[in-house]
């Protein structure tokens, strides 16, 4: 099994509700779905959410695309997970996708690219999004259901269990297998502030229909690049970053 979990909440400090804003006439939401949907790989799709009472209109959209929904810990994002993997029975050796909600522009393609990469080098973790040059926007992480049941009983930092997988990529235990889709990709595309839909929104309203690729997006913005500077002040991983500032042990 391949299930992809949507990471999604409402209540982004910077641009709250942004989930469910009006992209290009759908939510942001449904954009992406409906974009993640078009890979060729076999998948299930699932959304991840909180058990918050702000969540709640959340799971009723999802529910509306025909996604199912697992709520669970609003700022423990890795037991979420792994709540949701154990709610369907997922064994060990079973894939899960992490893909995460503020990403409207991610597409099946790319799905598709880091199931392979994983499957072909027979890697415990993949991702095509890493420093110093992400493919923010359409950051993919494929790991086996067994490391993520492993990183949720042995994470023990703030930021390993607010972020999911930092646990697995810095213990050393695990084969990670890092590769963009594509080399040259150095943009800012993931939404997580006003002008960041700005630019997304940008993006979608030059296309005709939702089912452009990642080429398609950097051929648009090599032809007309006075869109990046949109959201020229927008950081990549600031949320990350900010975990890290604020990071501590837990204690049982």
């Amino acid at each position: 099994m391949n299930l992809v979990m949507i990471q999604a909440r409402m209540g982004s400090t910077r641009l709250p509700g942004k989930v469910l804003k009006t992209l290009s006439g759908k939510s942001q939401l449904q954009q992406m779905v409906e974009r993640l949907r078009l890979c060729r790989s076999e998948v299930d799709l699932m959304l991840v959410t909180s058990d918050l009472p702000q969540d709640d209109v959340l799971a009723e959209a999802a529910a509306g695309l025909s996604l199912p929904v697992f709520r669970g810990s609003e700022w423990d994002v890795l037991s979420r997970f792994a709540d949701a993997a154990r709610s369907l029975n997922l064994s060990d050796a079973d894939v899960v996708v992490r893909v995460t909600a503020d990403c409207p522009l991610h597409h099946g393609e790319v799905l598709d690219f880091a199931l392979e990469q994983h499957k072909a080098h027979t890697l415990d973790y993949f991702t095509n999004s890493f420093a110093p040059h992400y493919e923010d926007g359409f950051d993919t992480e494929v790991l086996t259901a067994r490391l993520l049941f492993e990183a949720a009983e042995q994470a023990t930092l703030l930021s390993q269990r607010e972020h999911v997988t930092p646990f697995l990529k810095d213990s050393g235990h695990y084969l990670c297998g890092y590769r963009k889709f594509i080399p040259e990709y150095r943009c800012k595309l993931s939404v997580d502030t006003p002008a960041d839909f700005a630019l997304a929104e940008a993006i979608f309203s030059r296309f005709p229909n939702n089912t452009f690729g990642m080429k398609d997006v950097l051929r648009l913005l090599e032809s007309e690049p006075e869109l990046l500077h949109l959201n020229a002040e927008s950081a990549i991983n600031a949320g990350y970053a900010k975990s890290l500032e604020n990071d501590r042990v837990l204690t049982p």
